[in-house]
């Protein structure tokens, strides 16, 4: 960490956007959100994303895709608040260990209530798992948690990729109707939410780390799918559109996240793993 890591913390707080207060809007703001976020879920989101080797899934598939991102995510924070208490992140200044501890609460809540809704579609929480290990590794092919910089860096692509992933799950929702109304409105308000995780994780990496990133979109590089899609006008290859990503490249994204980390420390597992393709990523 840098010289300046105090000046720049007391910056963070007298700025007032770190930790929860980066996702404390008013009611009035918080309605705005939502109204933006369904008028680009109808023009982003594919017109019928592959699953299931092409079929569209139900809302009950929805959730369950959801929840299994939500609780990779949570499991993602719980680990980070372990490593700043007595590991890698120990001296991550404070206003980070608090972003840590908000965002995993958070995450938390989004699993206990897409479990609930998952649960009223007919669904089964507990038969959606994730390892007991997830390979965090795979994320920068290193550990994520063994340091401040590289915690920031995975934490910003974990973070990008869910916003991505509800988004390309809108016109899915909205094209099962009554049925989906609930699961939309919830998808649409954990979506808000998960954007201004982002926007926090890359705030800090500016302020903290010095590094080239803001929280807005200042290159099309930065946004994890920029590809024109068919029949789909928006012109992604601009700064001012955020892409979306369907569940079927998602799933192939998290897919070595989800396998169990090998627990091995041979220096041959080590230099199996940097020769691994990286998953995609923004950098």
């Amino acid at each position: 960490m840098k010289t300046d890591l105090d000046s720049a913390t007391q910056r963070i707080d007298k700025a007032v956007l770190g930790g929860r207060i980066l996702h404390r809007l008013t009611a009035a703001a918080q309605a705005a959100v939502l109204i933006v976020s369904f008028f680009f879920g109808l023009f982003l989101a594919p017109a019928a994303p592959a699953y299931a080797q092409g079929s569209v899934p139900t809302p009950q598939e929805i959730v369950a895709y959801a929840l299994t991102l939500e609780k990779l995510e949570a499991e993602f924070y719980r680990r980070a608040i372990e490593a700043a208490t007595s590991g890698g992140l120990a001296s991550a200044p404070q206003v980070a260990k608090d972003a840590i501890r908000s965002y995993g609460e958070d995450e938390m809540q989004h699993v206990a209530d897409l479990s609930t809704v998952l649960t009223s579609l007919g669904g089964n929480p507990s038969s959606v798992t994730i390892p007991a290990n997830p390979n965090f590794n795979a994320i920068l092919q290193r550990d994520p948690f063994a340091n401040p910089a590289d915690f920031l860096l995975a934490g910003q692509y974990v973070e990008d990729l869910g916003v991505a992933a509800y988004k390309g799950q809108a016109t899915n929702l909205q094209a099962a109707g009554d049925a989906a109304k609930t699961v939309l409105a919830g998808a649409l308000e954990i979506h808000s939410v998960e954007a201004r995780h982002a926007a926090g994780i890359r705030y800090l990496r500016q302020v903290l780390l010095n590094a080239d990133v803001r929280p807005w979109i200042r290159d099309p590089k930065e946004v994890i799918y920029q590809e024109l899609r068919p029949d789909n006008p928006i012109p992604f290859g601009s700064e001012a559109f955020d892409g979306f990503a369907t569940m079927e490249e998602v799933l192939a994204l998290v897919g070595p996240i989800l396998q169990p980390a090998q627990q091995s420390s041979s220096r041959s597992s080590q230099s199996a793993m940097r020769t691994q393709t990286p998953v995609r990523a923004l950098w």
